[in-house]
């Protein structure tokens, strides 16, 4: 990795560092326990974090000055994302990390006058408006279609898996606007209210007990001005959010790892010198390494970015990676734990405070989620090796 974390971006981190710890311990503490149940978009305590380092000016590390942001590169914002995640304290999810870049690249001057500003001030949350029930994996299938009428586009259609859509501000939005047979080239791409009239939200709950929606639209009417982009031409903003997305897979398997290790240790199945005890030890260093390779991984892709490159098959890397070593993780954990481990999150009796049997039952939409790793893996052959499709 030719850029490398040197005396600048460590100078950084004890900045930011010194920063969090003088908060308000309350509302940290609030907000951490609230990240803790639900990570996926920021609520109550969470929107009011967001603001107070909004207000402080820490949000928008690499965002450039003109937007209101520090106009340092993408890897110190990778870096500021990694401590608050590491705190568990959210640190912008996809609107900070993902819609405001892509907006700073795809979208005109009078919608970044509108919303980066916003965005900045931690005043927006985005969700994400592109699987449908019968798009998914492949998304260049969609049926949500919008017929431009006058100064508008009416909106009919169904989304699904949109995580995040009951407490969103607004919808990032893709629909088809050409042939359905011109799959991506006939894909448009549009900001929405979730207050919009037409909008109904109805919830998923997972397996793993995460809150997701179907959104339901309903002759909703957007202006042509909030289209982001030519009309037709929304895939290339749509490659753009999702590489950006696929670069902020934090070090979740961090996290998982240190549950593992906490429990075992407080066990003494880390101690002596049984055959059990040097194999565990084995399988955790094992797992420790891969969790490097984890952030490795991600910062090369930051890396990428502060050197005006695009990582596609890099992003793609990242995302398989951090997916997959989480289940591993997990595995290990309630291998390790036995029936025990079944009892479920949000138990007192649940050992490792039940993240690690949360996590292992979550872990399917691991390989969805973003981009499926079998796509990923095409991609990664494609763009990052050269090989023919």
């Amino acid at each position: 990795m030719k850029t490398v974390i040197g005396p600048t971006q460590r100078a950084f981190l004890a900045e930011l560092r010194s920063y969090l710890d003088g908060l308000d311990a309350e509302l940290v503490d609030a907000t951490r326990a609230e990240n803790i149940e639900d990570p996926m978009q920021p609520r109550e305590h969470g929107r009011r974090f967001l603001r107070r380092l909004a207000a402080d000016g820490w949000l928008g590390v690499s965002w450039p000055q003109e937007y209101g942001g520090q106009g340092r590169t993408e890897i110190e914002h990778w870096l500021f994302a990694e401590e608050l995640y590491n705190r568990r304290l959210p640190n912008g999810l996809l609107t900070l990390n993902v819609i405001g870049p892509t907006l700073m690249l795809t979208g005109t001057e009078e919608q970044k006058a509108d919303y980066l500003p916003r965005i900045i001030n931690g005043e927006l949350v985005f969700a994400i408006g592109y699987s449908e029930p019968d798009a998914g994996s492949d998304l260049a299938s969609l049926r949500t279609r919008a017929v431009r009428d006058g100064d508008e586009y009416v909106v009919n259609g169904q989304k699904i898996w949109t995580t995040g859509g009951h407490v969103a501000t607004h919808y990032w939005l893709a629909a088809r606007t050409g042939k359905q047979e011109d799959r991506h080239r006939g894909v448009s791409l549009f900001i929405v209210p979730m207050d919009a009239p037409g909008i109904t939200v109805t919830p998923i709950v997972t397996q793993g007990g995460e809150r997701t929606t179907s959104v339901f639209l309903d002759d909703v009417r957007i202006p042509a001005s909030q289209r982001i982009g030519e009309e037709n031409d929304g895939w290339s903003a749509i490659v753009c959010a999702l590489n950006f997305e696929r670069m902020f897979f934090h070090n979740e398997p961090r996290w998982e790892l240190e549950q593992l290790a906490g429990w075992a240790d407080e066990h003494g199945l880390l101690d002596g010198e049984s055959p059990e005890a040097y194999a565990l030890q084995e399988r955790m260093g094992e797992h420790a390494v891969d969790v490097e390779i984890c952030r490795l991984l991600a910062l090369r892709g930051a890396s990428m970015l502060a050197e005006g490159k695009v990582p596609v098959a890099e992003a793609s890397a990242n995302k398989i990676w951090w997916g997959e070593l989480r289940q591993r993780i997990c595995d290990t954990g309630l291998d390790l734990i036995g029936e025990e481990g079944a009892i479920a999150h949000g138990s007192p009796y649940a050992p490792a405070h039940g993240h690690l049997e949360h996590g292992l039952q979550s872990s399917p939409v691991w390989r969805f989620g973003g981009g499926t790793n079998e796509i990923q893996l095409d991609m990664i052959a494609n763009q990052g090796l050269g090989m023919p499709r």
